[in-house]
């Protein structure tokens, strides 16, 4: 194995000599649907806790509010509404907008009623057109479909369309095997993003990008594109054949556009582009059908002699210094080994299963393997990495981060779980997958350096799937150890980890004693709200209900880390009148219980809204918590 790891790296260089460009654009073929919805209004149980009450000495005191976290602008993405999964571009899940809080709470369930082959529901990310406007996705067995919805009241359907999804069996919901592998695939669309004007870029499942513009909340069906990158990918001999059917290809994971209007990709294998949006929006593809150019490249060469170093322990100088470079083996041979093993074994291939983050001088990318700084040269037409950064690839390979090659209990794949943070223009944070117990790596922007590695957690119970939330100097991560299988209990050690930063040192250091009570938050992302002064979880009740830990939306104070209040939706038995086949119901969540689990967000995180409300994806559609008070 080591042989082939060193004829691995020694080929990244062959193939990222290419430059990979698109001829045609399809229109997408528009697949109407009688989409079947209904919005029911949730029994809400909120209130607050002891702790809380007794150190504001028993009066019914909100937490302060918070400065406002500075953002940047980004000129092709929303500026005050989100447009993304992690509340901006930078993925700091802050937000500046008010949470809700459990005066006159009020929370609606948007149901799906699609059921057999159509059957959908949970909506993973929301974006919003404008404050009474919103798109998601609703991800179904055989499609997904994209809705334009009415929030101002109670939710409605304004539009929607099918475009093609992940093409899952009923089957793959009964057995636990097939259904941790259908939760592990993070590709399909949930990383879309709605651009500044308006245009929604979703990636597809497998090879397609598609562009849908909205006007006057509805889809602009005669401007729909499908973007077919294989063709790209094949020119650069990367096309990953060989694959077991039920894995399937190289599956797009997210979209993002940079600070020049560049529309970034990555992909599951480890293949990155830009597509090159620039003469897209001015339309000529509508008279002769043609497309923006591409660039494809593969994530594996960059940094490329800095891991042979780290995976063997000797320094090289060029490519011709390896021993086994000048073996004389043909060009044939060598490509297929390095598909075979480098590609396609999900033991060794260098794979990307999160989002990324945009910055005004970078795109950061995380393998499961190492962290990037990338930037797309205009001149060249080449993604290369920022000088500083590959300096310090080649000199410290500090963006290497520690990692034992398992797949930890609670991550999706063999790697970081985290989406990168940018903390303003300082810092790059995310965790990694070091063996027993993970670490917080925390890297300068400028030049990739390692600022700090803190240990996350307790040993042996330490895991993160979460993106990291970034608040002018301080940083929180949930524990998802043990998160497993999204349908059942999941017993986890959960936790909330806070690291402020010294001024004096310059490093950061754990809160002790923050929070004051253990928070398990296993499941979505945790956000904080800077005008409600307290970061939101949304994990289970405390204590069960005929032995079912019900959902809630718990908020934590952010300077004391004690648990503030809580709005908990509620169905009686029988309430929530699924109309999907029992069969369906006992193979996904089992019968008892069915009205309280169909709560469960399922690895979906949360977005903040308009007016005092969070959206958060659950079973059969999602949630919406609103209040109309503010503290």
């Amino acid at each position: 194995m080591i042989r082939f790891l060193i004829i691995y790296f020694s080929l990244f260089a062959y193939f990222m000599t290419g430059e990979l460009r698109a001829q045609y654009c399809n229109p997408f073929e528009i697949e109407e649907t009688d989409f079947k919805s209904e919005t029911r209004m949730v029994k809400v149980n909120a209130g607050w806790y002891p702790s809380w009450l007794e150190h504001r000495e028993g009066q019914l005191k909100y937490p302060e509010p918070l400065p406002p976290l500075k953002k940047w602008n980004h000129p092709f993405m929303k500026d005050k509404l989100p447009s993304a999964m992690h509340e901006d571009s930078y993925a700091s899940d802050i937000s500046n907008m008010q949470g809700p809080i459990p005066e006159n709470a009020t929370v609606q369930y948007f149901q799906v009623r699609e059921k057999g082959k159509e059957f959908s529901g949970m909506c993973p990310s929301f974006a919003f057109v404008d404050e009474n406007t919103m798109v998601t996705l609703s991800f179904g067995r055989t499609n997904t479909t994209l809705l334009i919805l009415d929030i101002e009241n109670k939710i409605k359907v304004l539009d929607a369309i099918k475009i093609p999804g992940r093409g899952h069996t009923a089957m793959e919901l009964a057995s636990k095997k097939a259904r941790m592998a259908l939760f592990r695939n993070t590709s399909g669309g949930a990383y879309f993003f709605l651009s500044k004007e308006n245009d929604v870029i979703i990636p597809g499942p497998e090879y397609s990008i598609f562009y849908i513009p909205i006007k006057n909340r509805r889809f602009e069906r005669d401007r729909m594109l499908q973007y077919d990158i294989l063709e790209e990918i094949e020119k650069g001999d990367l096309l990953v054949e060989g694959l077991k059917a039920k894995e399937g290809r190289n599956k797009l994971t997210a979209v993002m556009p940079d600070g020049e209007g560049n529309i970034w990709y990555t992909s599951k294998m480890g293949v990155i582009g830009v597509i090159d949006l620039k003469n897209f929006r001015r339309g000529d593809y509508q008279n002769k059908g043609l497309c923006p150019k591409t660039y494809s490249f593969y994530i594996g060469g960059f940094g490329l002699l800095r891991k042979i170093e780290h995976f063997f322990g000797k320094k090289y100088d060029k490519l011709e210094d390896l021993e086994f470079y000048k073996e004389g083996m043909s060009d044939v041979e060598y490509r297929r080994l390095f598909r075979e093993f480098f590609m396609l074994d999900p033991d060794t291939r260098e794979e990307i299963q999160n989002s990324f983050a945009v910055g005004p001088d970078g795109v950061y990318i995380v393998s499961n393997i190492a962290l990037y700084k990338l930037r797309f040269n205009d001149q060249t037409k080449t993604i290369e990495m920022d000088p500083k950064w590959e300096e310090t690839f080649r000199t410290l390979g500090d963006q290497i981060y520690p990692n034992d090659g398992t797949q930890k209990r609670g991550h999706l794949n063999d790697g970081s779980g985290t989406t990168p943070t940018l903390m303003d223009n300082r810092f790059v944070i995310i965790a990694d997958n070091d063996q027993g117990q993970i670490n917080l790596n925390i890297y300068s922007q400028e030049d990739g350096q390692l600022v700090n590695r803190l240990p996350l957690f307790e040993k042996d119970s330490s895991a993160c799937e979460n993106s990291v939330v970034a608040y002018r100097n301080s940083l929180f991560i949930g524990n998802t150890y043990n998160y497993v299988d999204p349908f059942d209990f999941n017993d986890t050690p959960g936790g909330i980890d806070r690291y402020d930063l010294n001024p004096e040192s310059g490093k950061f250091e754990k809160v002790e004693n923050w929070p004051v009570e253990h928070v398990d938050a296993k499941t979505a992302t945790p956000k904080m709200s800077t005008k409600t002064g307290v970061i939101y979880v949304y994990n289970r009740h405390e204590e069960s209900d005929d032995g079912h830990y019900d959902w809630q939306l718990t908020a934590l104070d952010y300077e004391t880390g004690r648990k503030v209040f809580y709005i908990r939706p509620e169905f009686g038995k029988g309430e929530f009148n699924d109309n999907i086949f029992f069969l369906m119901k006992s193979f996904s969540l089992g019968m008892k219980n069915y009205d309280k689990k169909v709560f469960n967000n399922i690895w979906a995180t949360y977005t903040f809204g308009p007016n005092n409300s969070i959206y958060i994806g659950a079973y059969r559609g999602f949630l919406k918590f609103s209040s109309d008070t503010k503290p």
